[in-house]
């Protein structure tokens, strides 16, 4: 059964909870709603930049198809980008654990990003184990997100059409990290630029790219 081990803490804070592998320009896109959304709701006393939270499943992370990049891989080529300047990254094992991390770093999980499929879970789980330290209700906020790049699983052809009629540029909506995945798969290079918003920063995209290759293509299922 779950149950919380920190206590709540006095910095609020906004919270994006994803596996993001590999960041893409979706991501990023959450990052900037977030950031608004505190600038926007000055009342709830969040702190000035988001925390993102990185699950590193220690079941999911063993299939490289899915999670070829690890935990402080992602958040390096995040930080390399130049489009998560100043956000504050952690690494949990779980959406629970994420917000446990969240509390141990010295921050309460007040407004979550996270899809519409989620975000009800997410505010489930935090008025269930999350409250005060006399056990009372903490009052926790969804920033919806009509779609969540990092929640977007398209099945394989899907994926090869938009690839095939992307242009230079792809509709926030339409990106993935499956897709970004698949490209790789596919060796399409340019276009894994477009996806991962990478396109002022070719040597660290295809640094991840180069990565992500190799970890699918010596994943054998198992580990």
């Amino acid at each position: 059964m779950l149950t919380e081990t920190v206590g709540q803490q006095k910095r609020r804070a906004a919270v994006i909870v994803g596996r993001m592998n590999p960041p893409t320009v979706g991501h990023y896109k959450v990052f900037d709603v977030a950031k608004k959304y505190i600038r926007d709701n000055k009342d709830l006393g969040l702190d000035a930049v988001p925390i993102v939270v990185v699950v590193a499943g220690k079941e999911t992370s063993k299939d490289k198809s899915k999670n070829p990049l690890t935990a402080n891989e992602r958040i390096s080529f995040m930080t390399g980008s130049g489009k998560a300047n100043g956000i504050k990254f952690l690494v949990a094992s779980s959406a629970f654990d994420a917000f446990e991390e969240v509390r141990k770093a010295g921050f309460e999980p007040i407004a979550i990003a996270a899809g519409s499929d989620r975000a009800d879970k997410y505010l489930e789980m935090l008025d269930k184990y999350f409250k005060t330290k006399d056990g009372k209700q903490i009052k926790h906020y969804a920033i919806t997100l009509q779609r969540v790049a990092e929640n977007k699983e398209h099945k394989t052809a899907g994926l090869d059409d938009i690839l095939k009629y992307m242009g230079d540029e792809i509709p926030t909506d339409m990106v993935s990290a499956s897709l970004a995945r698949r490209a790789v798969e596919l060796d399409e290079f340019e276009k894994f630029v477009v996806i991962t918003g990478l396109s002022e920063k070719p040597e660290l995209a295809r640094k991840m790219f180069d990565k992500i290759k190799h970890s699918m293509e010596t994943n054998d299922g198992s580990t």
